[in-house]
């Protein structure tokens, strides 16, 4: 239940803090005084979409805030505990709508998302505006309408039929798009297969052109390494016996340090460098001859070398980039040719389960169907119970339903195969309401026959009825007096003021018969104060309250005629 609403800087309310009580409020004032501002924020609170243009002028920012109590809602703490909020007999929502576009949601002091915000909203308020009203003329509407006065088995079993209507269309759709495939199909199989005998053919190593192309260097500039190494051996053993090579005057030079050493121990030291050296020098020289006899020209290896890499590059220009790159879209080739070349058995197991998941459509679309007959004729009996309260004892209500047409169709499980019945996403049914408002005249489609008037009344009825069943605390009426008057009034007004007895009830009116029914009741108006037009919102109790109620009555202002009729229209409805 709604128990209380702040609004700061939102539309023409500076500054708004209104309490509610259980029962039925009223809320009142001349066209265009600002009710439906007080609508629009409870709405906004629930999820509904925010605009930078309702910031009130002069202001960065709007806020806006309710407070619930939500004690007897079970399924309403469940989904707050799996949306990791705190739980609780109080439940706050707050919203900020900034300029900047940075707009924040609160549910009980923390952050949440505007689909947060939408799905609490549903478990605390239904707003039922002009919109409703025309939605109870649309025949499109009708089958929702009777899906939910079915209460929460029959919509449990709509979204079954939803979900597997779904599935039918997804595996309809794989299933069309492999048999249109076919010849792009076979065209794919035939490249991917050209692709995979090209790389599976080159018998590519991973890395493997790092390594060839060192070999190349190598192969390339043989001629220049034998020379080095040729002539850097000479220079280290020498060229001949006659003329001595590094290796030789090394060795000399140790053997003269060796002969004095024994005069100088510093020269310890150098000796030891000049053997070392020396012993480098000579295992260099025997590395480089055995480096030099390993030389040897290979111009066959330097072509089957260059015609390697010359495939491998080919190979990267056109799947990837090194052998990689290559080996890699290899890989994708095979899985994608395994795919391809499976998807003619696919298409036999789509068939299979596709025939699995229509006769699982047509099970429960059957079903649906048994219990929306039910349902259906349990409508026409509650509503007509209500419509007498409503001034129209006369009038028939029915509600039609038939096989949904201009659909596509589904072969139905047990004929030839060939016939085709429609079904769609809810079932295969679809529902109008016909109505007649006065004996003798035939059912016909409520869209064609009844008045505004009369489509408001059953709009209420519906409600009423559906009350029954869906279990939201509070019901928000904007205008759902519209096209009426006089003994209808009234019972419009005690059709609310009942079924305020079993949920709370907030309903703009502009009936002083529906406003004399209210437990409580606001008067809003606008003002203007230094330039600045807000709306101002008034608890009323007694003579303010005939005072209202007279407005109401006399429509330019309250006379004492006027004062004296709404003494005598509350005082009816008090003991009423």
């Amino acid at each position: 239940m709604l128990r209380q609403l702040q609004i700061q800087n939102y539309a023409l309310i500076e500054s708004l803090d209104l309490e509610f009580s259980g029962g039925l409020t009223v809320l009142t004032g001349e066209t265009g005084a600002g009710k439906s501002i007080i609508l629009d924020a409870i709405a906004m609170l629930t999820g509904s979409r925010a605009y930078t243009e309702a910031i009130k002028t002069g202001a960065d920012a709007a806020w806006l805030a309710a407070t619930f109590d939500v004690t007897d809602l079970s399924s309403l703490h469940e989904l707050l505990t799996e949306m990791g909020f705190d739980g609780g007999d109080e439940l706050v929502i707050a919203r900020e709508i900034h300029r900047s576009g940075r707009n924040k949601c609160w549910v009980n002091g923390r952050l949440a998302t505007v689909t947060a915000l939408k799905e609490i909203g549903s478990f605390l308020v239904e707003i039922h505006g002009q919109e409703e009203h025309q939605a109870v003329l649309d025949p499109e509407e009708h089958l929702d309408m009777l899906d939910a006065i079915g209460g929460p088995s029959q919509l449990a079993l709509r979204r079954q039929v939803e979900e597997a209507y779904r599935r039918m269309r997804l595996l309809a759709k794989e299933r069309q798009r492999l048999i249109l495939g076919e010849q792009d199909r076979l065209r794919q199989i035939d490249l991917l297969q050209f692709q995979q005998h090209e790389i599976v053919g080159a018998s590519l190593t991973a890395g493997e052109e790092v390594e060839l192309e060192k070999e190349r260097e190598f192969l390339r500039h043989g001629e220049k390494l034998s020379d080095a190494v040729g002539f850097s051996y000479q220079i280290l053993q020498g060229p001949g016996m006659e003329v001595t090579g590094v290796l030789d005057q090394l060795g000399e030079v140790i053997n003269r340090i060796e002969q004095v050493r024994r005069y100088d121990e510093r020269l310890e030291g150098i000796l030891g460098m000049l053997e070392a050296a020396s012993a480098n020098a000579q295992q260099a020289a025997w590395e480089l001859r055995g480096y030099a006899e390993g030389l040897e020209a290979d111009p066959q290896r330097l072509e089957r070398v260059e015609e390697r890499l010359s495939l491998i590059h080919r190979l990267a220009r056109k799947y990837g980039e090194g052998t990689h790159g290559i080996l890699a879209y290899g890989k994708q080739v095979d899985e994608e040719l395994a795919k391809l070349q499976s998807s003619g058995l696919r298409v036999t197991e789509l068939e299979e389960e596709l025939e699995i998941a229509t006769a699982h459509l047509w099970d429960l679309a059957t079903r649906l169907s048994t219990m929306r007959k039910t349902t259906a004729k349990k409508l026409e009996s509650s509503v007509l119970k209500e419509l007498p309260d409503l001034n129209l004892a006369n009038a028939r209500f029915q509600v039609q339903l038939s096989q949904v047409c201009g659909e596509a169709g589904l072969p139905q499980p047990g004929n030839d195969g060939e016939t085709l019945m429609p079904i769609n996403s809810r079932g295969i049914d679809q529902a109008e309401f016909l109505f007649s408002a006065n004996p003798g005249e035939d059912l016909k489609p409520l869209a064609k026959v009844a008045s505004g008037g009369e489509a408001s009344r059953l709009m209420l009825a519906l409600k009423t009825v559906l009350a029954a069943v869906d279990g939201v605390p509070t019901l928000i009426f904007d205008e759902v007096d519209t096209g009426i008057g006089g003994k209808t009034a009234r019972a419009v007004g005690a059709k609310l003021a009942a079924l305020a007895k079993e949920r709370q009830v907030v309903c703009v009116t502009h009936l002083a018969q529906v406003a004399g029914v209210a437990n409580h009741h606001h008067a809003i108006h606008k003002e203007v104060r230094g330039g600045s037009t807000r709306v101002v919102v008034q608890a009323l109790e007694e003579e303010a309250r005939v005072e209202e109620v007279a407005r109401m009555l006399a429509g330019d202002g309250a006379s004492e005629v006027s004062r004296q009729h709404a003494r005598q229209l509350l005082a009816q409805e008090a003991t009423s």
